[in-house]
């Protein structure tokens, strides 16, 4: 039942569902899928941001036919590459994703690749991460401008060598009992 979860009254109910079911038989065809997408982007009201979520709500609506939207996707990129060589810029494809196909790559690369991320690469990516994080944080950091002098980007360098030392501050805990803790702090 595709409208369990929708607030719809029930004088219209089936009206609804039939519309909805007649939408969805309508998605899975191949040549009405690939010309609605072209029809959407010829639209001169069709702005990026709205590409961006018509790619999103297709890819959630065909999540479960990876297959099919795989074929879609395919179809759409391969019209995609020729009217770029075409137009003799081949270099510039993919550079601004202002297609609703580069989107659709996007979010079927993020669902392929999301159980490996989970199951292989998270907790490596997570530990590097962690590493520069505290890489970052051994020396000073700027508080209001958010720059630190240990940093991999150039633009949030701290301009001027701050001088500095380490201290260690005993931090006792409220409601803790009466051990303390050691904190190593910069002046």
């Amino acid at each position: 039942m595709i409208t369990g979860k929708l607030d719809i009254p029930e004088a219209r109910r089936q009206t609804v569902e039939q519309a909805l079911n007649q939408f969805s038989n309508l998605l899975n065809s191949k040549s009405f899928l690939i010309n609605f997408i072209h029809t959407l982007e010829n639209q001169r009201e069709f702005s990026a941001r709205a590409k961006v979520y018509f790619a999103s709500l297709l890819t959630v609506a065909l999540h479960g036919k990876l297959e099919y939207y795989t074929d879609i996707m395919r179809t759409l990129f391969l019209e995609l590459m020729e009217q770029y060589v075409v137009a003799k810029n081949p270099k510039l494809m993919l550079r601004r994703s202002e297609t609703v196909v580069e989107r659709m790559l996007s979010n079927w690369m993020s669902i392929c690749l999301y159980q490996y991320l989970k199951d292989n690469a998270g907790e490596p990516l997570y530990k590097l991460f962690k590493a520069i994080k505290h890489q970052v944080e051994k020396g000073p950091v700027d508080a209001v401008l958010k720059k630190a002098k240990y940093t991999l980007n150039d633009t949030g360098l701290l301009g001027d060598d701050v001088e500095y030392t380490q201290l260690t501050v005993n931090v006792y805990v409220q409601d803790g009992g009466t051990d303390s803790i050691p904190v190593k702090v910069l002046n």
